[in-house]
């Protein structure tokens, strides 16, 4: 008798691995940390959460969960049990409402403006005195705050998503948009937006994300869940590199792998290490934007510039590279510096180093998406200058067959591996020694110091 007992104990605290199935999971539109791309839900949350599934014992089907309009979403949930809301921000207010499993990712929510109105906003009580208009999205954490600090609600105007709340933003429907920082600089990336165009002027608050469950639910489905969350972040992947199409020291092959001096070189310190890591190609402003976002993802080749210097932890330099500007050619053009330029169509691409440093001169830029477009746009009289990476330039040139001008070279600038802010300090110092040993073995000098003008 005594030992039935003690087995059937023993059958009642261990895990029931089909219990997560019990679940019903939606969320919306919200990248990066759940979205959908070439009809497929992806994003940090979702990854997450097929990962948990899998040290449960369990296959997540990603079909399975449900895309809604926020609203609805959050309705759903809060009404029927057994159901899941993400990516939820925890707040003080909604605590008491769900369940709570996670976190998923810390998460800043601002007003963001555009520059150009040079919107300033020192306190609620000066929103409240000014006749700013600010667009929301129905039930999200910036509308539930505005209601929680009491903001005018006539000025506030509900958009039907994300996407048409930056539309109305950029065309200046209204002056504000109350929304997550990160998601927002997301979708301005993807969208084709330039997120040099826009900033945050006032942060509403700062929380977490979360995987927020009815209240209702069986209170050991939210502890299994909060479990194998827990075990999955202990389990995370192996490091991931992301990098653009920017030749010599990073591009894809002829077979399509990703190649390139700064590649090859991150290869070889990693294999020195004792680290594995996947690399991936990606558009420049992604790039950047999973670095900051994503656990484990670092970013190269990345000019360290003091905007950036707070947002990443830093390995380097890999190396140096020229910026330069150039014409066709066949081109009149004379110009021997940047002043030269003035009143000149000037190509470069979104996010890119050299196009900052050059649009914080005082000019104005044409922005492509990558920066081989420009060396079209150049062929076809679409821009006047190219301003980028002498050895990007002279190497795509080459392999086109398009004659350029070298006009000038106007700065030179190390090469880094930008890595998410939580990348495991001992894995950064010793990758930052190995890779000191590699350059040293090569007789390569560290590249020049960071350029803070």
């Amino acid at each position: 008798m005594r030992n039935w007992l003690f087995l059937l104990a023993l059958i009642l605290t261990l895990p029931a691995h089909a219990d997560l199935d019990k679940l019903r999971f939606i969320t919306e539109e919200y990248p990066p940390y759940n979205y959908a791309e070439n009809g497929k839900l992806q994003g940090i949350a979702v990854e997450l959460l097929e990962r948990a599934f899998l040290l449960d014992g369990r296959q997540l089907d990603r079909d399975s969960i449900e895309v809604q309009p926020w609203a609805r979403g959050y309705e759903t949930v809060l009404n029927t049990p057994n159901s899941v809301l993400f990516s939820t921000t925890r707040t003080d207010t909604r605590e008491s409402l769900f369940q709570w499993a996670g976190p998923i990712s810390a998460a800043r929510v601002v007003l963001m403006a555009r520059k150009a109105n040079a919107i300033q906003i020192d306190s609620i009580d000066a929103l409240n005195q000014s006749d700013l208009q600010i667009a929301v999205i129905h039930e999200d954490i910036g509308a539930q705050r505005l209601q929680e600090l009491g903001v005018d609600p006539t000025r506030i105007h509900t958009a039907f998503n994300n996407t048409s709340a930056l539309t109305m933003l950029d065309a200046n429907r209204v002056d504000l948009w109350a929304y997550g920082e990160d998601v927002a600089f997301w979708l301005m990336d993807t969208r084709g937006y330039d997120r040099q165009e826009f900033e945050a002027v006032y942060t509403l608050s700062e929380a977490s994300l979360y995987f927020a469950l009815n209240a209702d639910t069986d209170p050991n489905l939210t502890a299994q869940l909060q479990a194998s969350i827990d075990s999955a972040k202990d389990a995370m992947p192996s490091l991931r590199l992301v990098t653009e199409e920017y030749p010599p020291y990073n591009h894809i092959n002829d077979q399509g792998e990703i190649q390139g001096t700064a590649t090859q070189l991150l290869k070889k310190v990693l294999q020195r290490s004792g680290f594995e890591a996947e690399f991936q190609l990606l558009p420049w402003a992604r790039s950047l934007t999973e670095a900051q976002m994503r656990e484990n993802t670092c970013v190269y080749s990345t000019t360290r510039t003091p905007e950036r210097e707070s947002q990443f932890m830093w390995i380097g330099p890999l190396l140096s590279t020229q910026w330069g500007a150039f014409s066709l050619a066949s081109s009149p053009l004379d110009a021997g510096n940047l002043d030269d330029l003035s009143g000149l169509r000037i190509g470069s691409f979104r996010q890119d180093a050299v196009g900052n440093y050059v649009q914080d001169q005082g000019h104005s830029l044409i922005l492509a998406t990558t920066d081989r477009e420009n060396l079209d746009r150049l062929s076809a009289d679409l821009i006047d200058v190219w301003v980028t990476g002498v050895a990007s330039a002279e190497y795509l040139a080459e392999q086109q067959g398009t004659a350029l001008n070298r006009l000038f070279v106007f700065n030179e600038v190390p090469l880094y591996l930008a890595c998410h802010k939580t990348l495991s300090p001992h894995l950064q110092q010793r990758m930052q020694s190995t890779l000191e040993a590699i350059l040293k073995e090569q007789g390569e000098l560290p590249a020049p110091t960071l350029d803070k003008e």
